[in-house]
C-alpha cells in the first residue's frame, strides 16, 4: 500500500474522526482508524461501536491496500507537518512510513481485518434536510439532554417524523425541556421509516459529533434510519449513530396549557437583569425568585413589572425590576437560574414570552418570534 496525499486535505479528513475515536477503551483496536486506497481515494474509518465516521478524500495511489493506525497520533503528526505533501508506504509488518520533505518517520500498524466492521449504509433510503435546520435543531434542544446515566432514555434527543408530516426533537434532563417542529422541504413523507414516526432517541455524544462534522456551509445533507442507527451523510462524510433503546417521557403529560400569566419581555433585559441577580444567588442552589406583576405599596394595583430576586447569607440579596407587557395576577416562583439562562442563551430574537402559573407547575418560555420552538422549566423551592 502506497499513496501520496495533500496535507491540508488529509488532515482535514483526520479531524473528522477525532471525535469518535476511544482512547479509553480495553479494545486498543477502537483508537485506530481504518485507511483504504483504491483507485484515486483514500477512504478512512473510525468508530466506538457506538457511532461511526467514515469519509475519503482525493490522493494519488501507487499500490492499492489496508492498515489501520493510531487515529490521533496520526492526526498530530500530519497536522504539525510543514510539506504540501505527504506520501505514506505500508510494510509487510503492517508498519507506516510517512515522508514529507525533510520528515521522515515510520508508524505502528495493525492488520486491517482487526479492525470492526463498519454498518454498510450504501442501501438506505436517504432523506434531505436542509443542514442549517438541522444544526439549528441541536443547537436548540442540546443544552438539555440529560446527562444522567441512571436514565439512559433521556440522554440523547427525541427525533420523529409526526403525523403533522413535520420533524420534531424534543430533550429533556428533568428539570427542563427543549421542543422544536419544523417542517423539512423536498421530504417523501410516504415512505418514511416506521421507527421514525414512532420516534428515536439520538444519543448526546452522536448529536455532538454530528454538530461538529456537519458543515453549514454545505446544505446538502441526508438522512436515513437502518436498524437500530440513524444515518447522516454529507459530501463524501458519512455518520451512523447507535439509537438509545427505550421510551422517552410522553410529551402530552410534561406540556403545559397556556395560562393567563403570560408577559412578553425584551430578551436583553432579562439576561442583563438575570446576570446581575445571579451574584447574589447561594452557588449551592443557583436559586432565583421571579416574581410576574409587582404588587404595589397599596396591596392592590399591580404593575406590569417582572422582579428578580436572589438572596444567600453569605453575599447578601439582590433585586432588580424589568418591564414587562402584562396583564395576568401577581405570581411567583424560584428556579436554579442557569436553566433559564442557557434557554434564552439559544434565542434568536428580541423578545421572549414568559408564563409562570404557580410554584409547583411547569414554566414556558418561547421566543416570540419562533413559536414553533417551545422551553419548560421546572420551578424550585424558594
Amino acid at each position: 500500500m502506497k499513496f501520496r496525499i495533500s496535507r491540508e486535505a488529509f488532515t482535514n479528513e483526520l479531524g473528522k474522526l477525532q471525535g469518535v475515536v476511544s482512547q479509553r477503551s480495553t479494545l486498543a483496536i477502537l483508537s485506530n482508524t481504518l485507511l483504504e486506497v483504491e483507485g484515486d481515494r483514500l477512504k478512512l474509518d473510525a468508530t466506538d461501536l457506538d457511532i461511526s465516521v467514515s469519509t475519503s478524500c482525493a490522493c494519488e495511489v501507487e499500490q492499492s491496500g489496508k492498515v489501520t493506525l493510531q487515529a490521533k497520533g496520526l492526526y498530530d503528526i500530519v497536522n504539525n507537518l510543514e510539506d504540501e505533501f505527504v506520501t505514506i508506504q505500508v510494510e509487510d509488518n503492517y508498519w507506516a512510513r510517512l515522508d514529507a520533505g525533510s520528515v521522515s518517520c515510520r508508524i505502528v500498524g495493525t492488520h486491517p481485518d482487526d479492525f470492526p466492521q463498519i454498518l454498510d449504509t450504501s442501501d438506505i433510503k436517504m432523506y434531505p434536510i436542509a443542514t442549517d435546520v438541522l444544526l439549528d435543531m441541536i443547537d436548540k434542544t442540546l443544552f438539555s439532554v440529560s446527562t444522567d446515566d441512571a436514565r439512559p432514555n433521556i440522554t440523547g434527543a427525541f427525533f420523529q417524523f409526526t403525523e403533522n408530516n413535520s420533524l420534531l426533537m424534543v430533550s429533556t434532563d428533568g428539570h427542563r425541556l427543549s421542543k422544536i417542529e419544523t417542517k423539512p422541504e423536498n421530504f417523501d413523507a410516504s415512505s418514511v421509516p416506521e421507527a421514525l414516526k414512532k420516534g428515536i432517541i439520538v444519543p448526546r455524544k452522536g448529536l455532538v459529533e454530528l454538530k461538529r462534522n456537519v458543515s453549514s456551509k454545505d446544505q446538502e445533507l441526508s438522512f436515513g434510519v437502518k436498524q437500530n442507527n440513524i444515518i447522516f451523510k454529507q459530501g463524501p462524510m458519512s455518520l451512523s449513530i447507535r439509537l438509545i433503546d427505550g421510551g422517552f417521557p410522553d410529551l402530552e403529560k410534561v406540556m403545559p396549557k397556556d395560562s393567563e400569566s403570560k408577559a412578553f419581555i425584551a430578551k436583553d433585559a432579562f439576561v442583563s437583569a438575570l446576570k446581575f441577580v445571579s451574584l447574589f444567588s447561594s452557588p449551592k442552589t443557583n436559586n432565583v425568585r421571579l416574581t410576574l406583576g409587582v404588587l404595589d405599596e397599596d396591596g392592590e394595583t399591580i404593575r406590569p413589572e417582572l422582579e428578580l430576586y436572589a438572596t444567600d447569607p453569605d453575599r447578601g440579596e439582590g433585586r432588580k425590576i424589568v418591564p414587562v407587557q402584562y396583564s395576568g395576577p401577581t405570581v411567583k416562583a424560584g428556579y436554579n437560574y442557569k436553566y433559564i439562562q442557557d434557554v434564552l442563551g439559544v434565542l434568536d430574537g428580541d423578545e421572549v414570552s414568559l408564563e409562570i402559573i404557580d410554584t409547583l407547575s411547569p414554566t414556558l418560555i418561547r421566543d416570540v418570534a419562533m413559536e414553533e420552538a417551545i422551553y419548560i422549566v421546572m420551578p424550585m423551592r424558594v
